[in-house]
């Protein structure tokens, strides 16, 4: 007998013997003594649904069949709503994608998210192309329900630094469950701990260690990541750990140069908290941004170069070289590379702030997302962030409204997430801005935020629950020396920077530099920090790998490469 607790994979197939290989079993062959592989009945939504009313845990449903039943449902639109987490295929033979009803079919079921991908139907038992995609997809399900290494965040909700906490270890590719101090489960961590509740998060690593209130470098540390200065030169250093950055990173420790990353916060950068990036090249399902972020991390890492996060640089002294300031301590390096990247621009509406990292919060990180399951969630901002955030909401949250000041989405955002906003009911609100929050009656949640209409000026209070911001960008440039030549909101100029009404001639009477050289010759800039960057992943990687070459001409005009 199956044990209630295992996760199941159920396969619809309206008709196994005609189609060759039964899928069912070809799935149980290689993957039953994990999950227990159940094919549906007849009526494939009535098998979901008693495998929902059971508890039972769905990793993945394979169906051949997307009509809808006669309550208007399909099996993958029922699947997304009993089981978030669950990845769902449409099952296919071999180059019926050449037929262009059966494409047509494929596109459509996922521009409305129905299904994550199609899937080819084996050929055999051993077809290793088919189970290459099944274990693909039940890794993304094991990502999505958190059977990662596990930690435990014991801290009250609305208290912030339990939520900051929570998005480091996420961030860092752990699942991470919080509970209150005052529950069963928290009281339990606490006293086979040892210790008792002083208004500070504890957290329990996935070995069993207790850190009381720890900081974001024991975290760091927690996970094995590393952040020591090395005692010796370098001969770059990069300061961020975003795409661009992790790309440099890559580039240059393959081509021999000694390399350290320095990082603020967390691997990734702004790109690190996306719950799902589907046009970044070679992830036809998409990519989350923390698997984007670990993936070159893990690259960079094996061709030497060396990480030191929850490390802020402080300072930039510019000499024969340059030396870089993190707090009290040094390091020095022969060129610099700013990966710094951007961090949304903070709303200025009274009573919101009070509830930052709590209920209101900037960026969307998956465990964020997770807690919202029956909220009511507004995101605000019009661009690809908000989007992914919204849609990624939308999988937990009982309702997602998004809010942008201007009159469309078309300007801002890429067409296919417009489309997968409208096909999952996500409330587009133009021409609006929030002006003002309300807490419950205890004071403690975000229960109300007020929406003006800004051509009218009308205002409206609206019940909200959490509120994700994702609008603006600004830069983490305010430590660089003013020899570094940036614009009014802190972007640094490169050579390649574009002229225009704000800054006609950056460079007059001075030596155009080269594309991506700032103004001190030496230190270079990619990514979105950089002035007239395209903000795309795509875009900041390309830029972040061509730098090395840049890198190594400075290096081999100041001999100053190390042996």
């Amino acid at each position: 007998m199956d044990d209630p607790m295992q996760p199941v994979i159920l396969v619809a197939e309206k008709d196994a013997l005609s189609a060759g290989q039964d899928v069912a079993e070809v799935v149980r062959r290689r993957f039953g003594a994990d999950y227990a592989v159940v094919r549906a009945d007849a009526d494939p939504l009535a098998s979901l649904a008693r495998l929902a009313s059971e508890g039972r845990p769905v990793a993945l449903v394979l169906a051949d069949d997307d009509r809808a039943s006669a309550a208007g449902e399909t099996l993958f639109a029922q699947a997304r709503r009993l089981f978030p987490d669950a990845r769902r295929g449409l099952m296919l033979t071999w180059g019926s994608w050449a037929d262009p009803a059966t494409a047509q079919q494929v596109l459509a079921l996922m521009s409305q998210l129905q299904i994550d991908y199609y899937v080819v139907r084996p050929h055999g038992p051993a077809d290793e192309d088919f189970h290459r995609t099944i274990t693909e997809l039940l890794r993304e399900w094991h990502v999505a329900a958190g059977g990662r290494v596990g930690y435990t965040v014991v801290g009250e909700d609305h208290a912030p630094r339990t939520h900051v906490l929570q998005q480091l270890l996420s961030r860092a590719g752990v699942s991470v469950a919080q509970v209150d101090p005052h529950s069963d489960a928290g009281v339990q961590v606490l006293t086979e701990a040892g210790i008792s509740y002083a208004g500070a998060p504890v957290v329990r690593t996935a070995d069993g260690r207790v850190l009381v209130d720890p900081d974001d470098a024991e975290i760091a540390a927690s996970r094995g990541y590393g952040t020591a200065l090395p005692d010796r030169p370098v001969d770059v250093a990069i300061v961020g750990a975003g795409p661009g950055g992790l790309a440099a990173a890559v580039y240059a420790a393959s081509e021999g140069l000694s390399t350290l990353v320095l990082e603020r916060e967390s691997l990734g950068g702004q790109a690190g908290g996306s719950s799902l990036i589907r046009n970044y090249l070679g992830f036809p399902r998409g990519v989350s941004g923390a698997e984007l972020a670990d993936r070159p991390y893990q690259q960079a890492w094996v061709f030497g170069a060396r990480f030191c996060l929850a490390r802020a640089v402080t300072g930039l002294e510019v000499d024969d070289g340059f030396l870089l300031h993190l707090g009290e301590e040094r390091v020095a390096a022969g060129a610099v590379v700013l990966a710094t990247g951007v961090s949304y621009r903070k709303l200025r509406v009274p009573g919101l702030g009070r509830f930052v990292g709590a209920s209101v919060f900037y960026g969307a990180s998956s465990v964020e997302a997770k807690a919202q399951r029956g909220r009511v969630v507004f995101v605000i901002g019009g661009g690809n962030s908000a989007g992914q955030a919204a849609l990624h909401l939308a999988r937990y949250a009982a309702s997602v409204a998004l809010l942008v000041r201007g009159p469309s989405l078309a300007a801002s955002m890429s067409s296919y997430l417009i489309e997968q906003l409208t096909a999952l009911g996500v409330q587009i609100v133009t021409d609006s801005r929030v002006v003002d929050a309300h807490a419950d009656a205890a004071g403690e949640r975000l229960a109300q935020i007020e929406i003006e209409h800004v051509p009218t000026g009308d205002r409206r209070r609206v019940a909200c629950e959490a509120v994700f911001i994702t609008i603006g960008a600004r830069p983490h440039t305010e430590w660089l020396p003013p020899e570094v030549m940036r614009d009014r909101w802190g972007f640094v100029f490169t050579g390649a920077s574009e002229a225009d009404e704000d800054a006609p001639e950056p460079w007059a009477g001075r030596v155009v530099p080269g594309p991506l050289e700032t103004s001190v010759p030496g230190l270079y800039a990619v990514g979105d920090s950089r002035r007239s960057s395209v903000k795309r992943v795509a875009s900041a990687v390309g830029e972040g790998s061509v730098v090395v070459s840049s890198v190594h001409r400075h290096l081999s005009r100041r001999g100053a490469r190390r042996p």
